[in-house]
């Protein structure tokens, strides 16, 4: 479990009194499997804001990571290797492994965590890419960002929120930056996902192809692929084999069924398929997996 502590805000110039911020020290499990937060605020700003990454702060280890902005209000500056604003409803993304500096010329608010993980470079620089190099931009209202980074606040001020869940909410916040949900353009193809999804779903443990699924929504092979990739950023395949992934997660956590038990129950007529597949998304091999969780 992590150990969190509650620390009222005093003496940062720029930063109001009713602000607040929390430092959590992830524990060695979350370190190696989960993403997490190390440092987590929200803040009210007035115009003489200006943090860099000379302060004292700055140089802890919980700063030294990967820091992600919701503007609720105002318009934050920052100087990274590009100079950029974030306003309103915008989010920045920001890597303080590197030279950076934040600051205000007027009244601001913002909700922000820092956050680390085993693939956070990995998706800093997705998203960047996908974003054409900006490192502030306006998610969909339908992706949840604010309301994602609220509940880590709020779970962490509360001390309701596990490592697991926080990771999880971590983990949706950078999957929906990076796969923004597209407008409602075609409510027949938001049917045909969401059959396909219940078929997976219902079936997910059998030996299903993605001709099948195909052929119960009625479509080609190929036709169905790039629709279903389109709407969930994942080929039928992927989606599949990280959902048993999941699954086969949770079995190893919470039950002593052997690797090729669980292997079988998850949908897998190979233990070494499944083996494979779960070490290559994972960075573990089950069993690694299993000793680090207990």
């Amino acid at each position: 479990m992590a150990e969190v502590i509650l620390l009222k805000v005093k003496n940062e110039p720029g930063v109001l009194s009713r602000s607040e911020r929390f430092f959590s020290t992830p524990s060695a499990t979350a370190r190696a499997l989960f993403f997490y937060v190390t440092r987590v605020g929200h803040y009210y700003y007035d115009e003489q804001y200006d943090f860099s990454d000379s302060c004292d702060i700055a140089r802890q280890e919980s700063h030294k990571n990967f820091f992600l902005a919701y503007i609720r209000s105002g318009t934050i500056f920052y100087e990274t290797s590009q100079q950029f604003a974030a306003e309103r409803g915008q989010v920045a993304l920001v890597d303080c492994h590197k030279p950076h500096h934040f600051y205000t010329a007027g009244p601001a608010e913002a909700m922000w965590i820092h956050f680390d993980g085993a693939n956070a470079a990995a998706f800093f620089n997705q998203i960047i890419a996908f974003r054409g190099g900006k490192q502030s931009f306006a998610p969909s209202p339908d992706d949840r960002i604010e309301q994602g980074m609220a509940q880590i606040i709020s779970g962490l001020r509360s001390a309701t929120i596990s490592e697991v869940d926080c990771s999880q909410r971590i983990y949706r916040i950078l999957c929906a930056l990076l796969f923004p949900t597209a407008p409602a353009k075609n409510m027949a193809q938001d049917s045909i996902i969401s059959q396909a999804i219940d078929y997976i779903d219902q079936h997910l443990f059998e030996p299903i192809s993605v001709n099948q699924i195909a052929e119960q929504v009625r479509l080609s092979t190929s036709h169905f692929s790039r629709l279903f990739r389109s709407a969930t950023g994942f080929s039928p395949h992927e989606y599949i084999m990280l959902h048993r992934i999941d699954e086969a997660k949770a079995l190893l956590q919470s039950t002593s069924l052997s690797v090729k038990e669980i292997a079988f129950r998850v949908g897998y007529r190979s233990e070494v398929n499944f083996i494979i597949a779960f070490t290559d998304k994972t960075g573990l091999s089950p069993t690694q997996f299993r000793k680090n969780i207990f």
